[in-house]
């Protein structure tokens, strides 16, 4: 058993009993950035627990386009087929940062949240997140301009880098095209709006970054009717 599972949120009420049958099939995983976790078809044989990094979610549509469906944080489950009875995976999993992970054969999902409860809910709570993400781009795509999409994305991107004072960096790699998928828009929208965006100040030019120079002005974009 890992000397600091018990360090871990979702472990550290268990008793060493408890601790003991998280622990049973329980490997650790690194993922170089740019490498696959697993890739969409492939049998979901293991399901984990990012401990470190960031992972990219995405599938591939029938006519060959591919959409982001999510961004694994730190501390969530990703490729939890066994929670929803899928025995592939629906989507790939590339690492945008270096990531470390537990991962655990499909066969313990059963005893393992016997064991630890906290990990159930925690597939509840990501599957829900995927439903009200899905909700909100569906009601933004239909509802509210490019501008105003890639404001509330980014706003929903830059809560992961904490409470703080501009300006604030969203804490991963995203590039233009990730943002025009993510929101709903052509690469060329995505790109023109955000170059107008920091010649206005409101974010600062880098690469393969979001920077937010003025957090209140770009929610003042996305809560602007029309």
């Amino acid at each position: 058993m890992s000397p600091d599972l018990a360090e871990l949120p979702f472990f550290s009420a268990l008793t060493p009993e408890q601790l003991a049958i998280v622990a049973q099939g329980m490997t650790r995983v690194t993922l170089d950035q740019g490498e696959n976790l697993f890739l969409q078809g492939d049998p979901a044989a293991r399901f984990f627990l990012l401990l470190e990094g960031r992972l990219k979610v995405t599938q591939l549509t029938e006519d060959g386009q591919q959409f982001i469906v999510r961004i694994v944080h730190p501390g969530e489950l990703c490729g939890f087929g066994p929670a929803i009875g899928r025995t592939i995976f629906p989507g790939s999993a590339e690492a945008i940062l270096p990531c470390r992970l537990l991962a655990w054969p499909r066969a313990r999902w059963e005893p393992l949240i016997a064991a630890a409860p906290a990990l159930a809910v925690s597939a509840i709570q990501a599957v829900g997140r995927k439903l009200d993400e899905a909700h909100t781009r569906l009601r933004e795509m239909t509802t509210e301009d490019a501008g105003r999409r890639i404001a509330h994305l980014l706003l929903r991107l830059a809560r992961h880098a904490g409470p703080g004072p501009d300006p604030v960096e969203i804490p991963f790699p995203i590039t233009r095209q990730d943002i025009a998928d993510m929101s709903g828009n052509t690469l060329h929208t995505a790109s023109r709006i955000m170059a107008a965006w920091e010649a206005e100040g409101i974010l600062l030019r880098a690469r393969r970054k979001v920077i937010i120079a003025d957090t209140a002005g770009l929610a003042a974009i996305a809560e602007t009717r029309d």
